[in-house]
């Protein structure tokens, strides 16, 4: 199998309050506003992010009933200092510090007013030391 694109679902009581976070603070624009089915893409990019309300007849009714959300969806940002001085500053509460990673990433997680997990991924040059014991191609 070959997907040609790809989308993931956030199941909530209030589409059009989560969709307004990703515009916000994503800068996702809606493709589809269909009140109980919102879409949102960044340009042309190849992949998607979809609002569906909980309860509506094409969400399976044991997602509906789930209310807390395990799932995490990684955005990969130029600068997570100021992603996380944005939401702040907005009233967005950060779950965590901003953190560099050995291997490669400066992040935060944030959780969208569904309680979604985001991971606000900043790509940066991971550690050789950390390389070299993980990846030993790497030297």
């Amino acid at each position: 199998m070959l997907p040609a694109a790809f989308g993931a679902t956030v199941v909530t009581s209030r589409p059009a309050e989560v969709a307004a976070f990703y515009q916000q603070h994503f800068d996702l624009q809606i493709t589809i506003d269909l009140g109980w089915f919102i879409c949102l893409r960044r340009g042309e990019a190849d992949w998607e992010l979809a609002i569906s309300e909980r309860g509506h007849a094409s969400v399976p009714a044991a997602v509906s009933a789930t209310k807390d959300s395990t799932n995490i969806f990684g955005f990969v940002v130029e600068d997570a200092d100021k992603v996380a001085q944005a939401l702040t500053e907005a009233g967005v509460e950060l779950e965590g510090e901003v953190i560099t990673e050995p291997w490669g990433q400066r992040h935060f997680y944030v959780r969208d007013p569904e309680g979604t997990w985001l991971d606000v991924i900043q790509l940066v040059a991971p550690d050789p030391e950390w390389l070299a014991a993980n990846i030993p191609t790497a030297q």
